[in-house]
């Protein structure tokens, strides 16, 4: 018995020291087989941004409500066109949130543009943009220059309107130009204000026809019409789509417009180059955001714009209605017209004897 006993606790010595050795065993043939994998190596900046921005796109932005600054008081064009953008995204909802049209005039655009500028870094924040607002500064009349803000989109381009009242014995361009050189400076000449495309076309007609104009400036497109038809005023620049209803009306009458041929649209106004004299403008109109805006919501912003400028109520009810014609240019390709426009200005204003040096 004992020989046996002793025997059975030999081999229950041997299993214990071997198990735990072939345990060890084991375990280094797996290591050796096992394959490492290489630590992942992080994600590139740009393409971790790029995934937050979309992640933004799919559904945070926009949370609130856009506010939609327009520099000028109702009823002017760039009023109407911000009206008439949120009204397209209402009647397509292309939009989650409202768009809220606020009219912030005077100081030449500079009060409304200041107030954007304040709101630096706002995602919820729009402003319209006209050609004036990027003349203006050039000429010393405000120190909120248009390249200061993000681009969004060009909308639009408009074209100008040389308006009378309907009884004024102007019947035509030669009229006026005829009376403008017999008694110099006396004829006034209403627009939106010193210094923006209606200061600086009147000076393109000036020159082109050999005459000297009164220049009267007001806050708006809507004060200028309203001026004309009290007989404060001779003569007015207008953009079409802030005259329509008065030319429908009979109230006032178009002697000619700036474009290089006869707008579709209103076949009987003839072109300042029809009548002799060589005045070509084009006017800009877009949508502008606050310095610093975030990606998220200038992408956001201009996939909107995109829709709108692609949908049937703007197409039919602002630039066929309005007689304006379709120029969708979006973020940094808008920045290069708007420089364009500076550079045209700068020449102009420096003629004219208000270039702020």
């Amino acid at each position: 018995m004992t020989g046996e006993v002793r025997e059975g606790e030999d081999l229950y010595r041997r299993r214990a020291l071997v198990l735990p050795l072939l345990a060890i065993f084991l375990g280094v043939i797996l290591a050796g087989c096992t394959v490492q994998q290489p630590p992942k190596e992080p994600k590139k900046r740009e393409e971790a941004a790029a995934e937050e921005t979309a992640k933004h796109l799919e559904g945070v932005w926009p949370e609130q409500p856009i506010e939609f600054i327009v520099p000028w008081s109702a009823g002017g064009g760039s009023d109407i066109m911000a009206r008439a953008i949120t009204r397209a995204i209402k009647s397509h909802n292309l939009a989650p949130v409202p768009v809220v049209v606020v009219n912030k005039p005077g100081g030449n655009a500079q009060i409304g543009e200041a107030h954007v500028i304040n709101r630096k870094g706002d995602p919820y924040t729009w402003m319209t943009l006209s050609s004036g607002q990027i003349s203006i500064p050039l000429a010393g009349l405000g120190n909120i220059k248009a390249t200061e803000f993000t681009p969004l989109a060009q909308m639009a381009a408009d074209t100008l309107f040389l308006v009378v009242s309907e009884d004024s014995r102007f019947k035509t361009i030669e009229d006026v130009v005829q009376a403008a050189k017999a008694d110099p400076g006396r004829l006034k000449i209403g627009g939106s204000g010193a210094g923006t495309e209606d200061h600086v076309v009147t000076y393109f007609f000036e020159r082109a026809a050999g005459i000297k104009l009164n220049y009267v400036s007001f806050h708006g497109g809507s004060e200028v019409m309203s001026n004309l038809r009290g007989g404060d005023i001779d003569l007015a620049w207008a953009n079409p789509n802030e005259c329509l209803k008065e030319l429908e009306d009979r109230l006032v009458r178009a002697l000619a417009v700036t474009t290089e041929e006869r707008l579709e649209s209103a076949r009987g106004v003839p072109t300042f180059r029809e009548e002799g004299y060589d005045v070509v403008f084009w006017m800009v109109r877009g949508v502008l955001g606050p310095p610093a805006m975030p990606q998220e919501a200038v992408e956001g912003s201009i996939e909107i714009l995109r829709n709108v400028a692609g949908g049937d109520y703007w197409q039919k009810n602002y630039l066929e209605a309005r007689m304006l014609t379709p120029r969708f240019i979006p973020g940094d390709e808008y920045t290069r017209v708007i420089k364009e426009n500076e550079e045209m200005f700068r020449e102009a204003l420096k003629a004219m004897g208000m270039l702020e040096e």
